[in-house]
C-alpha cells in the first residue's frame, strides 16, 4: 500500500504502522542503535532480518487479527495481541521476557549438566500475557529467523482445550508470520459477538479527528483489513470449498456453532467431511455440543459421526440424560468434572447418567466422585458465607451457591445411599 508523506505522518501521529499488509496500533518508536546493540549482545547469533525490519517499523505495539496454530493436530486459536517492547506496562516488558528466557535457559543447562554461555537461541518478541508467546530463532543455520509459537496448556477441566505446554514452528520468518494473520469472521459485522479487531477498529476511528484526510486514510486501512477476511461463502457458491482446507474448516465451524443442520448437510453434499478437526481436536459434533445445539449433535450422531473420548466432557453442562447415555454407549468417557458441570446447570438427571459409570467402573473412581461432590458442596457453602459477609463478589447470589450445594447433596444421596 503506497502512502503519501502526509499519510505517513497521519499514521505516526495516531500511533499506527503498516507491516507486511497488516495494521499495527498503539505503536512505539522504531528501534534505536543503543537498544539494538543491547539486545544483540544477549543473543547467540545475529538478529534475523525479518524481526529487524519489524522493529525498524515500530519497536512494539498491538495486533488485532486471528491466528491459528496447529500443535500436533490440535487446532489452537492463538492469542497474538502484543508486540513486546522495553518498559511496557504488559505482563512483562521486552527486557523482562529476555530475563525470563535467560533464567529458563540457565535452569535447563543445569538440569542437563552442561555449561551455558548466557546467550539466547530464541528471542521472544510477541504474544499475550503469560499464556502465549512468539519467538524468533537467532542461532545461525537453516532455522535462523524462523518463528516458533508457544502456548501454555490449560487445566483438564477446560474440556477440548490445549492441556499441555506446546511448541510449533509456524513461519520461516517474521514476514511469514504476518502473512498468516487473518479474520475468521467479518470484523465489520455489527452482529458479531466478538472480534479480534475491535480495539484496532477503535484506533482507526481516531483518524476521523483529522478531517477528510483522516477519513480517506481510515477507509484505505479498513479496505486492507477486509482483504484479510477468510470468507468461505464464495467458495461454497462456486463449488471450490472442499478443495480449500482453511475455508472449508471455517464453513463447518460456523455451521456447527450455530447448530445449522441444513447447512451442515449442504456442506457434506459439497464434499466437506463433517468429522474433520475444527477446533482443538474436536469436529462438528463437539462444536455443536459446546454451543448447546443438541438437536444438531443428535443429527450428526445419526449420520455416523465418530465420538471421541472427551466428547461428553465438552458438552456436559448442556446434555440431556438420553444424549449423555448415547455418548457413553458410543465410547465417550465421563469424569467428576462433567457431573459437576451438569449439576451447576440444574440438570440433575443428566448428572446422574454421567455419574453411574463412575460408580460401576471401580471403587477408586466411585471414591473420587464422592470426594469431588463433597468438596464442591463444601466450597459452595463457604463461598455463600463469604458473599453474605461481603468478602466475595460474584454475579451469583449466596442463595445460588447454597442451591447448588443442595443439588450436589441430593445427587450424592441418590448415588451413595
Amino acid at each position: 500500500m503506497e502512502l503519501s508523506p502526509a499519510e505517513h505522518q497521519l499514521l505516526q501521529d495516531h500511533h499506527l504502522a503498516l507491516f507486511e499488509g497488516c495494521v499495527i496500533f498503539d505503536t512505539q518508536p522504531a528501534i534505536d542503535a543503543a537498544t539494538l546493540a543491547r539486545i544483540e549482545a544477549q543473543l547467540s547469533g545475529p538478529l534475523p532480518a525479518g524481526l529487524l525490519q519489524l522493529w525498524q517499523t515500530c519497536l512494539g505495539g498491538r495486533v488485532g487479527y486471528d491466528l491459528e496454530v496447529v500443535y500436533d493436530g490440535h487446532r489452537h486459536p492463538f492469542s497474538f495481541s502484543e508486540l513486546f517492547y522495553p518498559d511496557s506496562d504488559g505482563y512483562r516488558d521486552l527486557w523482562g521476557w529476555i530475563e525470563h528466557e535467560q533464567e529458563q535457559a540457565e535452569e535447563a543447562a543445569q538440569e542437563h549438566g552442561r555449561p551455558w554461555n548466557g546467550k539466547l537461541d530464541y528471542l521472544p518478541f510477541g504474544g499475550f500475557e503469560y499464556l502465549e508467546r512468539l519467538y524468533v530463532c537467532v542461532t545461525p543455520g537453516p532455522n535462523h529467523g524462523a518463528v516458533i509459537a508457544w502456548s501454555r496448556g490449560l487445566p483438564p477441566a477446560w474440556a477440548g482445550s490445549l492441556h499441555q505446554d506446546s511448541l510449533a514452528r509456524i513461519a520461516d520468518d517474521v514476514a511469514g508470520l504476518f502473512h498468516l494473520l487473518a479474520y475468521e469472521q467479518d470484523p465489520f459485522d455489527p452482529q458479531a459477538e466478538y472480534s479480534s479487531a475491535s480495539e484496532l477498529l477503535e484506533a482507526l476511528d481516531e483518524l476521523q479527528a483529522a478531517g477528510e484526510p483522516g477519513l480517506a486514510l481510515k477507509a484505505r486501512l479498513e479496505a486492507m483489513l477486509r482483504q484479510r477476511l477468510l470468507d468461505w461463502r464464495p467458495a461454497l457458491a462456486d463449488g471450490s470449498l472442499a478443495e480449500q482446507p482453511r475455508l472449508r474448516q471455517l464453513a463447518l465451524l460456523d455451521a456447527a456453532s450455530h447448530g445449522d443442520i441444513e447447512r451442515l448437510a449442504a456442506l457434506r453434499k459439497a464434499g466437506c467431511d463433517l468429522s474433520e478437526t475444527l477446533r482443538g481436536h474436536g469436529a462438528s459434533l463437539e462444536c455443536c455440543l459446546q454451543h448447546g445445539h443438541l438437536e444438531a449433535a443428535s443429527w450428526l450422531l445419526d449420520q455416523g459421526m465418530p465420538v471421541q473420548a472427551d466428547t461428553l466432557l465438552v458438552g456436559a453442562a448442556q446434555l440431556t440424560p438420553a444424549l449423555a447415555k448415547r455418548l457413553l454407549d458410543l465410547g465417550a468417557i465421563t469424569e467428576p468434572s462433567a457431573v459437576l458441570s451438569a449439576i451447576a446447570q440444574d440438570h440433575l438427571d443428566s448428572a446422574e447418567a454421567m455419574a453411574r459409570p463412575l460408580l460401576e467402573a471401580s471403587p477408586d473412581s466411585a471414591s473420587a466422585l464422592q470426594k469431588a461432590l463433597l468438596e464442591r458442596a463444601e466450597q459452595q457453602r463457604r463461598d455463600a458465607k463469604r458473599i453474605k459477609a461481603g468478602k466475595l463478589y460474584s454475579n451469583r447470589s449466596a442463595a445460588d451457591y447454597l442451591a447448588e450445594a443442595e443439588r450436589i447433596d441430593a445427587l450424592r444421596q441418590r448415588l451413595f445411599n
